[in-house]
């Protein structure tokens, strides 16, 4: 396993210290690895054909339910979620109710 040093560098006019900026930081990457991260993997959002801008957003609505839907059920891994209960309609009405 390879260790390494990154550095980088943020500009912004926050009066914090340095414990709550690195908070708001490692709060943002959370929010982009567990959701945009998921959307753009998982489901494949950003090669999506459509075109409609209306059809896209509510595409990305329903994208969003269905990962907080397996999240509250108790699924980590959204790919695993989906290889289990995507072809089970008890399973996945279940989680609706």
């Amino acid at each position: 396993m390879a260790i390494y040093h990154e550095v980088v560098y943020y500009i912004s006019n926050l009066k914090l210290d340095a414990e709550k900026f690195a908070c708001g930081i490692r709060g943002h990457w959370g929010i982009e690895n567990r959701l945009h991260y998921v959307k753009d993997v998982v489901f494949r959002e950003d090669d999506s054909p459509i075109t409609n801008i209306n059809a896209a957003t509510n595409l990305s609505i329903i994208t969003t339910i269905a990962i907080n839907l397996l999240r509250n059920n108790g699924y980590s891994s959204i790919t695993k979620a989906i290889r289990q209960v995507g072809n089970s309609w008890g399973d996945l009405c279940s989680m609706i109710v």
